[in-house]
């Protein structure tokens, strides 16, 4: 009386060994967006998830605040209370600084590197710090030339064209 393991070919012991898992996104298909310019969907998506970011850091900063002033007059504390206008240029200035440094050092920020994305020079490499600096003032205070990507042939907002910048598919 013979087993199954004997009634099979030599090596197919295990069949479900033998074949190869299902690849669940070739190369080809990565590779066929990588270093395209990114379009409005995508960098909006990534700067709202940058928008959230700063917005965390600003309340932590309020929250690093009032332990402060807690810690060094507990019978007299009370939380502070900065007028909105403050906290708005607070988080504007925040939101510019981690942009140029994001961009400088890592070249995303992490919306950008969330969904995949590279910011790139004219000549496809990292921005330095001055040129990412000047984006992301731009950036910061006239976030309306994101609306450029609709019209431009490119995928290009109005800091792209200006500064010949590129937020690219990594």
């Amino acid at each position: 009386m013979t087993t199954a393991d004997e009634r099979r070919p030599s090596g197919t012991a295990y069949p479900w060994h033998d074949t190869a898992p299902p690849v669940a996104d070739p190369a080809g298909s990565r590779s066929s967006i990588q270093g395209t310019r990114a379009g409005m969907v995508t960098r909006s998506i990534a700067n709202i998830v940058d928008l959230a970011v700063v917005a965390l850091l600003v309340a932590g900063g309020y929250a690093a605040v009032a332990a402060t002033r807690f810690l060094l007059g507990p019978t007299t504390f009370h939380f502070p209370a900065p007028s909105s206008t403050l906290l708005l240029f607070v988080g504007l200035g925040l939101q510019a600084v981690y942009f140029a440094v994001t961009w400088a050092v890592a070249g995303a920020t992490y919306g950008d590197r969330l969904l995949g994305l590279r910011v790139t020079d004219d000549r496809a490499a990292r921005l330095r710090g001055g040129r990412s600096a000047v984006r992301a003032v731009l950036c910061t205070f006239f976030p309306i030339g994101l609306v450029w990507v609709l019209v431009s042939r490119g995928n290009r907002s109005v800091q792209d064209v200006l500064l010949r910048t590129s937020v690219v598919y990594d």
